[in-house]
């Protein structure tokens, strides 16, 4: 084979072709024993890449002898809606569920503990301990959901825009990107050049906001899961948004973009010099030419600035539902998703090679393909290196986290615009956490 670069799309369809062609000439074609009539299950994901979703559900119908109907809904509505379906007795077989929702649906027992299916214990040792925590209910007793991917915030930027500004590389840190920001806007290179990820949901403000206290060595959560937002470092973070967005470096339209995908595909038109976002869009940035102005290592990440370079990190994941009629199916659909039922990594490999996405496998990277693959589009070191820099949290495993996660957004958003300072958004988030704690 070549070393020249196949496209997303051509290279997604090669891999599906070659597990059915690999397929058929194990098995001659589906046998027999798949000729029997498949329960129907569902899944329910939200909306994001449901083609690449569709194919590989296809293939697992196919090759398992499998009924699964595959829909999305939205990401704004996406928890919510969920919830009204159960509660008017819709029962979703399996469906996809973020970190800071798994422990209330477990509670309000929309969701069930794998620990009693058969081989879970072989997949339990394959993860690593974070990412399994992160997976574990509250009290520690129960891993109630596989992990969908595993992201951790990193740094992009423009490397030609810095360049046209006079700049070999990044700031070391925020004084100095900052400052070169100040000059890329004053020479009329770009309007607005630092794109921070201050969407209003799950994936935005808040992780932003955790991730950039991270880097400056602040813990936002004790061990008891209490908020402690009267910090230095906290503040600092805050008087750092402040002086941003007065200096008329973040564009306004980032208060209003429906998700973490529609900021990242911000970078696309090239206008801006650096975005933060989690690392499973920069993928696409750096390789879809179609799209992205960026495209052809013109977006690189660099060590993300602060005193620690740490940031936020989580395992978003499939779970199934307590109610499922149909469980040896969805068991075998879960692992097949968030697993290795097939044996290849099918799933996670699809993803790491159409769209950079992560997961707590170690195993899995030592795979060629994906190790290929992600050398084309990033210096693997500094992604490896800001991936061992992932700092978790256990506060989401609060039944009040969800809420607080939501509500503290507008909080952090008046305070970036200063329709209220810092010391009265530290206490409104303060006040918040205590009312719902």
């Amino acid at each position: 084979m070549s070393g020249k670069r196949i496209s997303g799309t051509t290279r997604r369809a090669f891999m599906r072709n070659a597990g059915l062609v690999s397929l058929a000439a194990a098995t001659g074609g589906l046998s027999a024993r798949f000729a029997r009539a498949a329960t129907p299950i569902s899944l329910v994901g939200w909306t994001f890449r449901p083609d690449m979703v569709q194919a590989y559900i296809d293939f697992f119908n196919e090759k398992y002898g499998e009924a699964v109907d595959y829909s999305t809904l939205p990401w704004p509505t996406f928890h919510p809606t969920l919830e009204q379906r159960a509660f008017a007795g819709d029962i979703v077989d399996v469906m996809y569920c973020t970190h800071n929702n798994r422990q209330r649906w477990f509670e309000r027992g929309m969701i069930r503990s794998l620990e009693d299916l058969p081989g879970f214990d072989e997949i339990k040792s394959a993860m690593l301990p974070a990412s399994l925590s992160s997976l574990t209910s509250k009290d520690g007793a129960h891993v109630i959901a596989l992990p969908y991917y595993s992201a951790y915030y990193i740094m992009m930027y423009n490397d030609p825009m810095l360049k046209k500004a006079g700049f070999d590389k990044p700031g070391a840190g925020w004084d100095e990107i900052i400052e070169q920001c100040v000059k890329l806007k004053t020479d009329g290179i770009s309007e607005y050049p630092m794109l921070p990820n201050w969407n209003p949901t799950q994936t935005g403000t808040n992780p932003q906001f955790l991730s950039d206290c991270f880097a400056e060595g602040a813990a936002l959560f004790d061990d008891a899961n209490k908020l402690q937002a009267d910090q230095d470092a906290v503040a600092h973070v805050m008087e750092r948004w402040q002086k941003m967005y007065e200096l008329g470096l973040v564009t306004p339209e980032i208060f209003t973009q429906a998700s973490s995908t529609d900021t990242h595909r911000m970078m696309f038109t090239g206008k801006y010099a650096f975005h933060s976002n989690h690392c499973n869009y920069l993928q696409d940035t750096a390789t879809d030419a179609a799209q992205s102005q960026l495209a052809g290592k013109k977006a690189r990440i660099t060590p993300y600035p602060g005193k620690t370079g740490d940031t936020y990190a989580w395992t978003d994941s499939y779970v199934m539902n307590a109610k499922t009629a149909a469980l040896e199916s969805a068991w075998k659909l879960l692992q097949f998703l968030g697993a290795n039922l097939n044996g290849d990594w099918y799933v996670q490999k699809e993803w790491a090679i159409s769209s950079g996405v992560q997961n707590p496998y170690p195993a899995f990277y030592e795979d060629p393909a994906v190790i290929a693959s992600t050398e084309e589009w990033v210096d693997p070191a500094i992604l490896k290196e800001q991936a061992g820099k992932g700092k978790v949290i256990n506060a989401f495993k609060e039944t009040w986290y969800p809420e607080y996660d939501t509500k503290v957004v507008p909080i952090m958003h008046d305070m970036i615009r200063k329709k209220s300072s810092v010391p009265e958004a530290i206490k409104a988030m303060t006040d918040l956490y205590q009312s719902l704690a």
